[in-house]
Parts: structure tokens; sequence; C-alpha cells
């Protein structure tokens, strides 16, 4: 059964009716999820629920519903603080108007999750009861059955019960495979796991690896990882340590959501190879406890801290050990059955207990000057050890503030950020008499957590005695949640107070610039310029904002202080200062795209945007003249190097509509001219996007190769579809192998069955 057919349908529709962003973004949302991109696809999500509500379609909310959850339970690893929406969500699908909806199934799934990331083992038993109940009333055929299989599989495996929940899962494939059905990815990860787990190493192992040998082209994200984790685990388990540190993902490349695997995988090979297990990696594994903890996947919490104080305990942290067992600690009083907890948690604290302490090296009045001094004997530094002794020192100093400012920065280093923050509440609540550095450290702090209630806290506590703390606080919190009208307010404020604190006149620069109010942007500038005037950046900056405003005698002033060779004296710079690379960022995503530098901090972008993006070809753009990569110090590598520079206003739009893509076969050179040329003189704008090596097979001629060529066609933006698909159909006709512009065709409304041809010969 094609559960996916109603929203296939749902889409067509929208595009039919001149909606093809919205038809896109249910694409869009569904692709970031599998590729494990948690930010952009919670970004989407106001904008869905606001198509689901303008639609009035119950079908689409269960299924933007049940991705989000997908997103929030698989890779965020969410446990109580998705049960409300998992709850809400079930009786919604289940009633009159969305029982019928293909994805109504799917919640069940969403249930099965959300109940597992709480506590696994204490909610097994009822999450195989609702996995029964789904899959009884579900044929094999339907994706939902394998999915309700392996969760069933996985609660089994919780109850300890791993070598039943194989044969299980085992007897539900063959089902699946009577049916017609291929195991999906899920499932094969999920029989792989519990071959692991039984003692079936070598088996695992070669299906993972024969898995591997039938992949083509590139993977899903949330498939190829935890294979690969899989398959390091496997290794491990063989001793072949090296090998699978090699095919291990780097940690900084794992969700939370996959943390818990990838430790499993990843602790016995650290601890096999203690070159590895470092205080950096021992720090995010003390920020995914941290995660868990905050989410309330309690099980999870505790296994997951009982793996990382054991890699602390190996490295010789019993520090971070011990804030590991305490976060661990307060989560077993929320389980819904011990099933071994606390007498795990009872033996690693007797372990910690029994593990050395580190003596500090200097008396507590002299340990920051030991430690300063290491740092200029350029001594590798160690937060953990430091964090430690700081600490130590503390108990004896607590009113020194440098100590305590030194210990928050090492603990926030290890991962203990909660910690961290607490410390310098500590002190700052009973120090708010006057302006303290720690309060500005606290902010960053508090800020980098999302905590705005806590940082209005900080700001109403200094509000008599320093209100420059004050206006900072609330500036900073503002521009971090894009407020950029009360960040203008308030570091308007700030300066009002404290006018020489040049990082307020920064922070309105930034607000300003948001607002696009260059002109006032460039005279803050010129404040700042004044001020620090051998900060050499800032002439940079006035230029950028400047120009965006079009002052260009100002522009033309600051050039000529730079040294710069200008062809005219004043007025509009518009020459040809040769390739750099324009980078925007559209919805979370980084573009980068050619253009010619126009002036000092001005281009015109001339590469075409294809697909679903948006179109900049022609735009003529102000860049940040902060370079994205810095300069190579290679003299050959510098040779070929284009500065890329990130986009901070669009002066004047170049007025093309979408980049077309046609694919095919390599005319040859002068056919290809001569398409370029004929499409230019209609004042069309033409890019080839493919690379020179790029080759397509002709099925017809037996799988022969020809050079192929990929390019893209942009006509302006209110030109007819169909009159762009006539001139190409004239454009390439003489051409030996036929073109395909399957997308032009289907929004043009023309035939597109020819281009799926096309597609289908050349395997375009």
């Amino acid at each position: 059964m094609n559960i996916w057919h109603w929203i296939e349908q749902l889409q067509a529709s929208l595009r039919e009716a001149g909606q093809a962003h919205s038809a896109d973004l249910i694409d869009r949302f569904s692709t970031e999820i599998c590729d494990q991109e948690v930010e952009r696809a919670e970004a989407l999500m106001p904008e869905l629920r606001a198509l689901c509500k303008t639609l009035e379609n119950p079908w689409l909310e269960v299924f933007v519903r049940h991705w989000d959850l997908r997103n929030r339970l698989g890779n965020k690893s969410e446990g109580e603080t998705a049960l409300a929406e998992t709850v809400s969500l079930f009786e919604f699908a289940h009633r009159d108007d969305t029982i019928e909806c293909p994805q109504s199934i799917c919640v069940t799934q969403d249930m099965a999750s959300c109940y597992a990331n709480v506590d696994g083992p204490g909610w097994a038993e009822e999450r195989i009861a609702v996995c029964d109940e789904t899959l009884a009333r579900i044929e094999p055929s339907r994706n939902c059955f394998q999915c309700l299989s392996y969760q069933k599989a996985l609660a089994l495996r919780d109850s300890g019960r791993a070598a039943e929940a194989l044969t299980w899962l085992q007897a539900q494939r063959a089902v699946l495979e009577a049916a017609g059905a291929e195991a999906n990815g899920g499932t094969l990860e999920v029989e792989n796991l519990l071959l692991l787990e039984v003692g079936r190493v070598d088996e695992a192992l070669a299906r993972i690896e024969a898995e591997e040998a039938t992949v083509e082209g590139v993977e899903w994200r949330n498939i190829a990882q935890p294979r690969a984790m899989l398959k390091a685990r496997a290794l491990a388990a063989l001793g072949r340590f090296d090998e699978a540190w090699d095919v291990l993902p780097p940690l900084r490349e794992i969700n939370d959501g996959d943390l818990l695997p990838w430790m499993e995988a990843a602790s016995p090979v650290l601890m096999a190879l203690p070159e590895h297990n470092d205080w950096g990696r021992g720090s995010r594994l003390h920020q995914g406890v941290l995660h868990h903890s905050r989410l309330g996947a309690h099980r999870k919490t505790i296994t997951l801290a009982v793996y990382a104080a054991g890699l602390a305990l190996a490295r010789g942290s019993r520090f971070s050990a011990q804030r590991l067992l305490q976060i661990a600690q307060t989560h077993v009083p929320r389980l819904r059955s011990d099933a071994g907890a606390a007498a795990t948690l009872s033996a690693l604290a007797a372990e910690i207990e029994s593990a050395a302490h580190t003596p500090a090296p200097a008396p507590a009045d002299a340990l920051l000057q030991w430690l300063e001094q290491q740092g200029e004997l350029e001594q590798e530094r160690n937060p953990e050890v430091e964090a430690e002794w700081l600490l130590q020192a503390l108990e004896q100093r607590p009113d020194d503030s440098a100590l305590r400012l030194q210990a928050a920065n090492a603990l926030q280093a290890c991962g203990a950020i909660d910690d961290a923050i607490a410390l310098l509440w500590t002190y700052v609540e009973r120090h708010y008499t006057q302006e303290e550095n720690l309060a500005y450290t606290l902010m960053t702090y508090l800020l980098q957590q999302g905590a705005h209630d806590e940082v209005e806290r900080l700001a109403r506590l200094y509000a008599s005695s320093a209100p420059q703390t004050t206006h900072w606080c609330r500036a900073s919190s503002a521009a971090q949640r894009g407020d950029w009208v009360e960040a203008e307010l308030h570091s308007r404020r700030m300066l009002e107070v404290a006018p020489e604190y040049h990082g307020g006149r920064r922070l309105l620069v930034r607000s300003l610039l948001r607002q696009e109010r260059f002109s006032e942007a460039s005279a803050q500038l010129g404040e700042l310029r004044l001020a620090l005037r051998d900060e050499r950046g800032l002439a940079w900056d006035y230029m950028s904002a400047a120009t965006a405003a079009g002052e260009w005698e100002g522009v033309h002033r600051v050039a000529r202080e730079l040294g710069m060779q200008i062809e005219t004296e004043s007025g509009p710079i518009d020459e040809d200062w040769g390739w750099v690379i324009i980078r925007c960022i559209e919805d979370d995503k980084t573009l980068d795209y050619y253009a010619r530098r126009t002036g000092p901090v001005s281009a015109r972008i001339v590469e075409n945007a294809w697909g679903p993006r948006t179109q900049h070809v022609m735009d003529e753009v102000v860049y940040d003249a902060e370079l994205v990569f810095p300069v190579p110090e290679d003299e050959e590598e510098r040779s070929r190097f284009v500065p890329t520079f990130p986009r901070m206003h669009t002066l004047r739009s170049g007025g093309f509509g979408p980049g077309w893509l046609v694919d095919g076969v390599h005319p040859g050179e002068a056919a290809f001219d001569q398409l370029r040329d004929t499409l230019q003189a209609r004042g069309w704008k033409v890019w080839i996007h493919s690379a020179d090596d790029y080759e397509v097979q002709d099925s017809a001629e037996n799988g022969r190769s020809h050079p192929g060529i990929y390019f893209s066609v942009s006509a302006p933006a209110q030109l007819p579809l169909a009159e762009i698909c006539s001139a190409m159909e004239q454009a390439t006709g003489g051409f030996e192998h036929r073109m395909c512009w399957l997308r032009l065709a289907e929004q043009a409304g023309l035939d597109a069955d020819k281009h799926r041809a096309l597609i289908e010969r050349y395997g375009l």
C-alpha cells in the first residue's frame, strides 16, 4: 500500500493552485528530518502549522505533527517533554475525520518511542501491547508494519528478552517479504543490533558489510550513520579497536538522539585506545547527559551518565565522574521501574569513592598564578583537572571573583554548564552593588542555554547599582531572540549611561543593519571609527553600511584612506574588480554564488540559482568584507583562491525567474556555445553546473558512456514558462541526443513524459 499517495496528490493540487512553495515545504520538512537537520526542521514548523490551518486539512495536520515528533523523539531523544504532544496527537489521529489517514497508524510508533525514551524497561510491556494492537489491524505491505514490528522488538529487548526479540523480528521480516515487501533500513538496523546483543557478532558484521556493498548513491543520514555505529560496535566486540575507531562517526556529527548508540559502540574503543578519551569528548558527553536530563529521558540519562562517568574515571577525572553520578541519581526516583538502576549507580559511586583525588599544585591564593604560568610555558591545559583544583581553592576563598570566574570557565569547558551558572549566581546574588565581570559571563552562559527569563532576572538585579549591565543584558537577550527594535532600544539606553562602552555601540550598529537602516548604521560606525582609530575593520564595516545607504561620498573617502584606486571620484561605483563568491543564507542553508566584484564591498551575482532556490542572478549586492575563509598561505593555493564574502543586503534585484535545470549528453562545444549565445541574446542567463568529467550512460546503446552536461537557464521572471520551453525546444532541436528539463515541463503544464523517458534512458 502506498501510504504517500494522498500526500503526493495534495502536493500536486497545491502546485496546480500556484502554491509550489507549500508543496515543496512538505517535502523539505521530511527530508531535513531524515537527514537529521534538527534546527532546520524546527524552523519550518511555524509555516507548516499555518499551512494546516489555512487548508483546514486534518490529514495534513496528522502528517506534520507525526514528522515533528519523529524529529523530537528520534533526532533529539525527547522524553517527558514530548509526552503531552504525543498523547494529544494519538487522540487527534483517532478522530472520525483522521482515523483513515495512513499516518494515523504512525502515531502508535510515536507513542512507543516516547515511552521508550522516558523509561524503556519501565514501559516495555505497554509498548509491546500498543504495537500488538495496531499490528493486528494492518497488512504487512504497509510501511508502518515494519516500524511497529521493530518498535515491538526494541520493547522486548528492553524487557531483557533480546533473543526472543530477534526471533520475533525475523519472523515478521519473513511475513513482509512473503507479501512482496523489502526490509527497510529501520528493520535491518534493529535486527543487526539484536544480533550483536545475543552475541552473534560475526554474523552481524557480515550482514552490515553486505548492506554497505548494495548502497548506491547518497543515503539518508538516519540510515547510514546508525549502520556505521553498529559496524564499529561489532568490530570492537571482536577486539579490532583501530578499525572500529576509523569506522565510528565523529562525535561532533552525532545528534543527541544517536548519542546512546554512539556510546555503546565507542565506550570499549575509548577504553582500549585512551589517546582518544580526552576531556573534549568528555565535555560533549556531559552536555549530552544534561540534554537528556532536561528533556525527561530518564533511563537514557542514567545509562549515558554511567558510560560517561566510566570514561571520566579512565582518564583520571574523579571530579567529572562525580558530577555525572549526581545527575543520574536525580532520575532514579522518576523511573517507572528500577530495573537495576539503583544498583548500577551504587557500584559507580563506590568506584568513584575509591578513585584517587588529584591534589592542587599550589595553595589557594597562588593557584591562578600557577595556572597562568602553565599557559605562558605553553603547557597543555586540562579543564577537568583544573576545575577540581579551582573548586577546592574556592572553598577557602569564596569571595575571590577571579578564582570563581576561572572555575566557572573550567566547568563550562567540561560541559558542566549548569554547575558553572550556579557557581556564578551564588556570587552575583551577594555582590550586585557594583558592576562585575562575572555578571557578563553569567549572562553569556544563560544566553547559550536560551534562558531569557534568567537573563531578565540578572538585569533587574543590577537596575539600581549598574544600569549599564541591565541594559546590556536586555539588549543582548533581544538580539539573540531577533527582536532588533528592542535590541536597539536597550543599546541606546546603555550608551546614555555609559557612552564609553563600545560594545553597546557595536550592538546598536548590528540592530540598525538588521532593520536595514543603513544610513544611521554608517553614522554610528563613524563614531566608532573616531573612538577606535587603529581598528581597520571598522573602515570596511563603514563602507558596507554606506554603500547600502547610497552614501557614495563616504565610500569614496574611506576607500581613498585605504589606498584603493577608483576610476570615478564621486557617485556610484560600478567597476569590474574580478571574481568573488557571495554567500547567501536561506532557510538556514548556506548557498554560495559566483559574482563579479563591482566596488570595495559590492558585487553582481552571475551564477544561476536552480531548483527551488531563490533566484539571485544579476542581483547587485553589498557584502560584509570579513572573509568567510582565510587566504591560503600556500602560494599555489593562493593563486587559485576566490574570496568568499557574506551577503549583507541586496541593492537591486536582477529580476530573473527560477533556474531551470537542463541535463543530458553534451552536444559538443560548438553546439553548446551556439545554444548559450542564442539564449543570452534573449537576455537569459546560462550557467554550467556539471564537472568536466560528468558522464551519462545511454541504455539504448547498451550503456555506452557519453560526455554529459547539466546547466541551468534563467529567464526574466515575468516570462511565461511555456515560452521558455518552446525556446529550449528550438535551441536544442538539432542535437543528436535530446536534452531533459523535466521540472520546467511539469511547471509549464506541458508533456513531461518524454523528459521522464530521457531520465530513464540516460540515468539522469
